[in-house]
């Protein structure tokens, strides 16, 4: 096995997010610019839908079946069967119910349709298979997925949308862009792993029901807390206000998925870690705190510098109100990639309820904090109320972590990057942020650099992180 196949595998699925995410880029960017602000804002607010949907399509069975495969990867052939099932009978549901949402939140003919059309679009996600080959270790086959998808959707947005009239259009376009992406996974599954069936044993179905139900239902519940400020928005503030708070969660949200990325590649050996007792799980998740809180920090931090530019260059110059919102969105970015090592770790070890009560602390703390915001402050308003609940599920998460399965960090190794940005993001508002793209690399160059003397323990765990796939890792000399 490969001494760094931790770092392959991530920058294999980072290669191919990437391109994924410069696609959805110029196919956002270009939807933004020829429709009009109302119209766009209705796209925003169906492909929100949908993503929230495909988690009720998928309910855990994805994340049970990656860590039942990764523990034992004899019941690959059973478990390609039965989660297919399980995710058709669930389709099932979440069609019409997404379909019904949409026509209960008051919005136009036009808006109503385009999300039927983004629901129709989850016939196809059972055939999803990521899961089966990220607890195969195959992260490789899955890179390619996201990105042919977002290409197919790009391409055919470019072709064939050219104004507000075309605007279902995007609607026939997501139906396209998802029914190639589950062939894709259908080829891959049937050439390189097993033969495409489906198993409706109900023996089968009601164990993996029993153990992915605390999933499905966490799952949802993050969900609510990523797009229900979206929601709130829309039905609070709606018309423009919804166009700049949908374009600056979209940008966050499309980083957003290199946190998802981060978790899901390390997932597989954090769930034979929990199998190995707590202190496996302690030596894989301190350098990894340690190392993303100093990424995360530092990534955020230049982001945020350059929040007016870049809202700009993605969506025109008509966008400039998102500047604002993402500069205080972009900070859920650390804090869902820092909140990730405790609710990931307690789902590999089978803690699945207690992460879901994290999910429902970070609900309540979305809709009260947005209700009190969103009507005072606008769209920052809804940021506000993202980054709240993120930080409720971090601190739930964390106890139910050291008090169930491991001695994990919280603020040992964050308060150092914490406190530099703060410091340097100062010396920034007194150089002038009117000169963003001279100001940022300096800042963002600066913070950097100074990272390893700073924290004289960020390059060893650098270090035994890159290699956590392929040999056991040692405690690290501080573990907070």
């Amino acid at each position: 096995m490969s001494r760094f196949r931790l770092v392959r595998d991530f920058a294999a699925l980072s290669g191919g997010e990437l391109v994924s995410k410069i696609a959805g880029f110029l196919a956002f960017a270009y939807l933004a610019r020829v429709l009009e602000p109302t119209a766009y804002g209705s796209v925003e607010l169906a492909a929100s839908m949908v993503l929230f949907f495909a988690l009720v399509v998928d309910f855990g069975f994805g994340p049970i079946g990656a860590r039942e495969i990764a523990k034992r990867p004899e019941r690959k052939e059973t478990l390609a069967a039965t989660v297919p099932a399980g995710r058709l009978l669930l389709a099932a549901v979440a069609v019409p119910l997404m379909g019904g949402v949409g026509l209960l939140l008051g919005q136009p003919a036009e808006t109503e349709k385009l999300i039927w059309l983004f629901a129709a679009s989850l016939v196809f996600m059972p055939w999803v298979q990521r899961w089966l080959l990220q607890g195969l270790d195959m992260m490789t086959w899955v890179s390619g997925a996201q990105a042919l998808r977002m290409v197919v959707f790009a391409v055919l947005v470019v072709a064939l949308v050219d104004g507000a009239p075309d605007l279902l259009r995007v609607g026939w376009i997501e139906i396209c862009a998802a029914a190639t992406m589950a062939g894709y996974f259908a080829w891959v599954q049937s050439t390189r792993i097993t033969s495409l069936r489906i198993s409706f044993h109900l023996k089968d179905l009601e164990t993996l029901a029993k153990e992915a139900l605390p999933v499905g239902a966490e799952q949802l519940v993050w969900a609510a807390n990523q797009y229900v400020p979206t929601l709130m928005v829309a039905v609070l503030l709606g018309g423009e206000n919804l166009a700049w708070f949908g374009g600056a969660h979209r940008l966050v949200l499309s980083l957003g998925t290199f946190v998802w990325l981060y978790h899901f590649n390390l997932f597989p050996t954090l769930a034979r870690s929990a199998r190995d007792g707590g202190d496996a799980v302690s030596a894989l998740v301190t350098p990894s705190f340690r190392v993303t809180a100093w990424a995360s920090i530092g990534l955020a931090l230049g982001l945020a510098l350059l929040a007016g530019p870049i809202t700009r260059i993605a969506f025109g110059d008509a966008f400039g109100e998102a500047a604002l919102p993402f500069a205080v969105l972009i900070w859920a970015l650390p804090l869902g990639l820092l909140n990730g090592h405790a609710r990931f770790g307690l789902i590999a070890a089978g803690e699945q309820v207690r992460e879901l009560r994290a999910q429902l602390v970070g609900a309540v703390i979305t809709v009260g904090v947005g209700l009190a915001a969103i009507p005072t402050l606008g769209p920052v308003g809804g940021g506000i109320a993202m980054l709240a609940s993120n930080l409720a599920v971090w601190i739930v998460a964390h106890r139910a972590m050291n008090a169930h399965v491991a001695a994990i960090p919280f603020l040992g190794p964050v308060w150092k990057p914490a406190l530099w940005a703060a410091v340097l993001a100062g010396l920034a508002v007194g150089f002038g942020p009117e000169q963003p793209w001279l100001v940022a690399p300096i800042i963002g160059g600066t913070f950097l650099a100074s990272a390893p003397l700073i924290d004289r323990q960020l390059l060893p765990d650098m270090k035994r992180l890159a290699s956590a796939k392929s040999a056991p890792l040692q405690s690290s000399e501080e573990n907070a």
